[in-house]
């Protein structure tokens, strides 16, 4: 059976994105998508999505980590999903869609794309760092030397903090540029590499930030290796609403695969 694809980056977080509401996908098994997204031997991508049919919105956005297994939220890939779903007239320019945490808005934002993040209150202070679930889990460590530093070896640290040694955590270093400004480096779980951008963690950082400097800006915009990322939110007591990621998504190219 051949399968059409289109493949796609946020930000250099790249996806395999295929229609799975008008392809049966049904021989797809955790160990193709892990060939598949292996970088030497197959496409290559940190990532892998299915749009799926969803009676409650416009589509909904399956995704699969690079190691093949269900990924929770990823907020450059649900701008790359959106885009793909325009492209090919499975929704229209303002979008309501199904992801791992629940549903999400879509909506171009001049030349870019703006998603909505759901409610934030599961966040707290670890020692030093923070650590909050923004749809995905990371650990945000601040004041780092992101020149120097050796992030596989920190990653891998973490992992095996009692907190998080079950699920595993994204783990995020980031450097204050100035006052709302920050640049960052992500390691991601689930990918078992750094990505040149991460969406949830952009926006763990930017609440993160504002828990720690508390300044007056209501958006944040975060410097990654692949580009910026503008988180934009409010706070309200002890939770965090209105929050939404922007940034670009990128069509690369298209293809068939075998299944």
């Amino acid at each position: 059976m051949k399968v059409s694809f289109s493949k796609y980056h946020g930000n250099g977080n790249d996806f395999i994105i295929v229609d799975g509401i008008n392809n049966s996908l049904t021989d797809i098994n955790h160990d193709k998508i892990q060939t598949l997204c292996d970088r030497r031997t197959g496409i290559g991508a940190d990532g892998f999505i299915i749009i799926k049919s969803n009676l409650d919105s416009d589509y909904e956005m399956v995704y699969y980590n690079c190691d093949g297994k269900i990924g929770s939220f990823c907020g450059n890939g649900a701008r790359c999903a959106y885009d793909f779903s325009i492209k090919n007239g499975i929704t229209k320019n303002i979008s309501k869609f199904k992801a791992h945490d629940g549903f999400h808005s879509a909506s171009f934002s001049g030349d870019k794309i703006s998603i909505s993040i759901n409610e934030v209150n599961n966040f707290k202070k670890i020692g030093m760092n923070y650590f909050v679930d923004t749809g995905s889990p990371h650990l945000v460590m601040f004041n780092q030397d992101l020149e120097k530093l050796k992030i596989e070896d920190e990653f891998i640290k973490r992992q095996v903090d009692n907190l998080f040694k079950d699920d595993g955590v994204n783990v995020n270093f980031v450097s204050r540029k100035n006052n709302n400004t920050f640049l960052a480096r992500t390691f991601e779980r689930g990918v078992n590499a750094e990505t040149l951008s991460c969406g949830t963690g952009a926006v763990a950082i930017a609440i993160c930030a504002k828990l720690k400097y508390d300044f007056q800006n209501k958006w944040v915009n975060i410097v990654t290796k692949g580009g910026d990322l503008t988180v934009n939110f409010k706070k309200d007591n002890s939770k965090f609403i209105d929050i939404f990621l922007e940034g670009n998504a990128k069509h690369v190219f298209d293809g068939t695969f075998y299944l």
